[in-house]
């Protein structure tokens, strides 16, 4: 719990630093924005002051320049307002008569105003434009910009939109600006200009951060993720080995305590006279023996398998014959339990390459639980039938089967239907782990299908053999 709320309060921590800097590159672009809307204005002060000057003819003249390379040094930044003023002061300064003159004439044509004039005479809109685009690509704008020049009485002077629509978000754009704001007789023209995809530009550039924060962020969240699952798997270790743990010191405890008693029975002289009491007592010490020999034996198979240390002597066999041979050893067993077993077999191809003994024991393993699992007296059907490439074993019993929550789970190691306080059912939940493993190493396949009080059928398929 305090890891999970010191992350989530470190997630949080961690999407409000961002969106505190993303808010701020958003004010930074802004005020760069701004930057270029005002340096636009001042750009085409300039322009118009110089276009009109070089109307009179006599801008060259006095600053020993063509047109050409007056207007392409505007277009690159030069500040030729102040050249002129430079140059005035120049020829002023040096008091030439003809300079004099051309100078006065100059300034008087400067200063003209044409109250009738076009205003597209005064500035044009592909110099707007010009000037509008050039003054964001200076400064490093990889992004599309709309602008619209609207009049005083909110007509549309000059546009790069056509869509109404859109020309309607240029207008209410925040980015806006007087286009002559030094005009003695005020014409009221003001341009607007529309960035688009502002938050998009703004991630862009901004990514390795994010990119960088969300990848650590997403790293925690997956170990932190890893470390719940593997403390969960973990507790759930823990109680399937105290569980493995209580069932086989009860395992174990039954038939060490029957063979107590049965030598302290057999160590006493008056019973140990009697013939048919002693032939009982040592039958009972043989089958506990025997009893305690599989239940070591079922650990040490389970251990070899998980330890993938098995290996497997592989021969060509006859999986009927395995079959046959398996009931004929669990016969005594099948008998006392007053069980019954039909044989279906029905494939054709029944040549299979696999380990003889371990498949007795994967049958064995099946039959037993059929037999333990019983409701009442014991009815088992094995069947076999060809498949493509290969051969399936059905064995279904009548016994209390299981339920869809459990069926999943069951080949899993040390795992066992919960019973509740019952433990007439003996095993260590290692049975069917061991059967799954040594059918897997057959590059076979198991699976149960099975519902509560109608009986369970496991399905095994094998490969058939190859041909030689």
């Amino acid at each position: 719990m305090l890891t999970t709320i010191a992350l989530t309060g470190l997630t949080a921590f961690q999407a409000y630093w961002i969106n505190s800097a993303v808010q701020q590159r958003k004010i930074q672009f802004d005020e760069k924005v701004q930057l270029c809307v005002h340096e636009i204005v001042e750009r085409i002060e300039k322009f118009e002051t110089i276009k009109k000057a070089e109307r009179t003819g006599k801008l060259a003249n006095i600053l020993g320049q063509s047109s050409t390379d007056i207007f392409t040094n505007l277009s690159q930044d030069i500040y030729l307002q102040d050249s002129i003023v430079k140059e005035i002061n120049k020829h002023l300064r040096l008091g030439i008569e003809k300079d004099e003159n051309n100078m006065k004439e100059f300034m008087k044509d400067l200063l003209s105003i044409d109250f009738f004039a076009n205003f597209e005479d005064r500035l044009a809109k592909e110099d707007l434009e010009n000037i509008i685009f050039q003054t964001f690509t200076k400064n490093n704008f990889e992004t599309s910009i709309d602008y619209a020049l609207i009049g005083s009485k909110g007509e549309v002077v000059y546009t790069n939109t056509q869509d109404s629509t859109h020309l309607k978000q240029v207008e209410s754009s925040s980015y806006s600006i007087n286009l002559f704001p030094d005009d003695f007789f005020d014409a009221e023209l003001r341009l607007y200009i529309l960035i688009a995809n502002q938050t998009k530009y703004v991630l862009k550039s901004m990514w390795v951060m994010l990119l960088l924060s969300f990848l650590f962020l997403v790293i925690i969240i997956t170990i932190f993720y890893y470390n719940i699952k593997v403390i969960y798997k973990q507790k759930k270790l823990s109680i399937i080995k105290n569980d493995f743990i209580n069932n086989m010191t009860h395992e174990l405890k039954t038939p060490i305590s029957t063979i107590s008693l049965a030598c302290e029975a057999l160590s006493d002289k008056d019973l140990a006279n009697n013939t048919k009491n002693r032939v009982r007592f040592i039958q009972t010490i043989k089958e506990e023996n025997l009893r305690l020999g599989n239940l070591v034996e079922n650990v040490l198979q389970s251990a070899t398998v998980e330890r993938d240390s098995l290996a497997l002597k592989i021969e060509l066999i006859n999986l009927h014959d395995i079959i046959e041979k398996t009931v004929k050893n669990n016969k005594l067993q099948i008998t006392d339990k007053n069980g019954v077993v039909e044989l279906n077999l029905m494939a054709g191809n029944t040549l299979i390459e696999g380990d003889k003994i371990h498949l007795i024991n994967v049958f064995s393993n099946l039959i037993d639980n059929a037999l333990k699992y019983a409701s009442n007296s014991p009815k088992i059907k094995i069947s076999t039938e060809d498949v493509i490439n290969g051969i399936v074993i059905k064995i279904k019993d009548n016994g209390i089967g299981i339920s869809k929550d459990h069926q999943d789970k069951i080949f899993d190691k040390l795992y066992r239907v919960p019973t509740g306080d019952r433990h007439d059912v003996k095993g260590f939940g290692l049975g069917l782990s061991y059967v799954k493993s040594i059918i897997e190493k057959h590059n076979g396949k198991i699976k149960v299908e099975s519902q509560l009080l109608s009986g369970s059928t496991f399905i095994i398929q094998l490969e058939a053999a190859k041909e030689y």
